[in-house]
């Protein structure tokens, strides 16, 4: 069993604004829970067994010393895994990142059908970034014990979910759009940000969490 972590060196910096890098579903035990399309939490030891387009398929949830159950992805709304405590000795895991969630959401790479896709912003605020795994682009990397580590990348992008609903991929090439149609509704955020454009992408998670900060109704 692995915990695959990707981890881009040149966007640490920017995890204490929510942008984090995707570190990928935990296959091995370790605390969690989920919940069901029913709103039932199950709590325990969960482990991913399998998945499909970087999307959980299959999830074990161990309750006690003789009760395990087995789900499909299919019929979670949410997915959340600690992360073990070993897995931030490599140094390049934020202590802040403590938990690793997938949450069932409108993929508009898939003509909106909801999937179960990686949380890579902190909870609460209007505006939440997902793992696109069809705009992540890996260059090099290198493994050792039970992480892969990528060193760089050539460009990536996000699923963004706005107010619960509407879904969209965000990407460098359409920073500016994606500045106007993303932000362009809060004055407060607009005077700290005026414009922005693709040289502006690195900023695109400070963005979100000032966007969040300043702009999002309870």
């Amino acid at each position: 069993m692995k915990l695959f972590v990707y981890i881009v060196f040149l966007l640490i910096g920017s995890t204490s604004f929510g942008q984090y890098v995707p570190l990928g579903a935990i296959t091995m035990w370790t605390d969690g829970y989920v919940v069901t399309l029913q709103n039932d939490t199950l709590r325990g030891q969960v482990r991913v067994g399998s998945l499909i387009n970087d999307s959980p398929a299959s999830i074990l949830i161990r309750t006690s010393d003789t009760n395990k159950i087995k789900l499909k992805g299919d019929d979670l709304r949410l997915v959340a895994q600690w992360i073990p405590e070993f897995s931030y000795s490599t140094g390049y895991i934020p202590r802040q990142r403590e938990m690793v969630v997938f949450e069932r959401v409108p993929n508009p790479r898939r003509n909106g059908k909801p999937m179960l896709l990686e949380r890579l912003t902190p909870f609460g605020g209007s505006v939440a970034l997902y793992f696109d795994a069809a705009g992540w682009k890996k260059t090099t990397e290198f493994t050792f014990g039970n992480f892969t580590v990528e060193t760089d990348y050539q460009d990536f992008s996000y699923i963004v979910l706005k107010n619960g609903q509407e879904s969209w991929v965000a990407k460098r090439g359409d920073m500016e759009v994606v500045h106007d149609k993303l932000f362009g509704d809060c004055p407060a955020f607009i005077r700290n940000y005026p414009s922005a454009t693709r040289r502006s992408w690195r900023e695109f998670g400070e963005m979100v969490a000032s966007y969040n900060q300043l702009c999002s109704k309870e």
